[in-house]
């Protein structure tokens, strides 16, 4: 179960409660934090996960709550005790996937679902259409920030990050929550638009 699923969501404040502890100065802190973004990405890259920079996140923002919560991190380095929250989500993840391989194996066969394929695409497609009303409806700053965010490949991504986030005069870590809320706000608005679609 993710931490969002749990009620709780990244906050500024949180943030900033992470920043502390793992560094007193903050910019060290936010060196570290982008550090341990990166060395989680590339363990989840390793073990061979699709969606490597989400798991990663995903582990922060447990880390994150469990700070919240009130939880000491002990561990000299605070990067040990990521990586090990860090084993738990890919155990979920590699647990997720085996049963959605059960799931598909326990299906009917491919000829029972003829037009399958084209049904699938078109909800993608509805999808796609949704989100591009609610980005349209974004203020502009919004959209630049997490056009920016998400650039095509990885490489222009973490170049445009720390050049996105020196222009708007802020940390790197607080770019990320910038991104998690709008992209939180969209996610919400292709859902809802979504469900109107089918009720209508």
């Amino acid at each position: 179960m993710t931490s969002r699923q749990r009620g709780w969501s990244l906050t500024h404040e949180s943030l900033e409660r992470l920043l502390l502890v793992l560094d007193s100065d903050r910019d060290v802190a936010g060196q570290k934090y982008e550090a341990i973004r990166t060395r989680l990405i590339r363990l989840f890259e390793w073990r061979g996960c699709r969606s490597a920079e989400s798991l990663a996140d995903e582990t922060i923002d447990r880390v994150t709550r469990r700070i919240d919560e009130g939880v000491d991190i002990r561990a000299e380095d605070p990067a040990v005790y990521f990586c090990g929250v860090a084993r738990n989500v890919l155990k979920e993840y590699w647990t997720s996937i085996q049963r959605e391989r059960k799931f598909r194996q326990s299906e009917p066969s491919a000829e029972s679902f003829e037009g399958e394929d084209h049904l699938e695409q078109d909800e993608v497609d509805e999808r796609l259409d949704c989100l591009d009303r609610c980005l349209s409806q974004l203020p502009r700053e919004s959209l630049r920030l997490i056009t920016l965010y998400y650039r095509p490949t990885r490489g222009e991504r973490i170049a445009k990050r720390s050049e996105l986030a020196r222009e708007l005069g802020i940390s790197l870590g607080s770019l990320r929550v910038r991104a998690h809320r709008i992209r939180k706000t969209l996610e919400e608005g292709v859902n809802e638009c979504m469900k109107q679609r089918a009720n209508s």
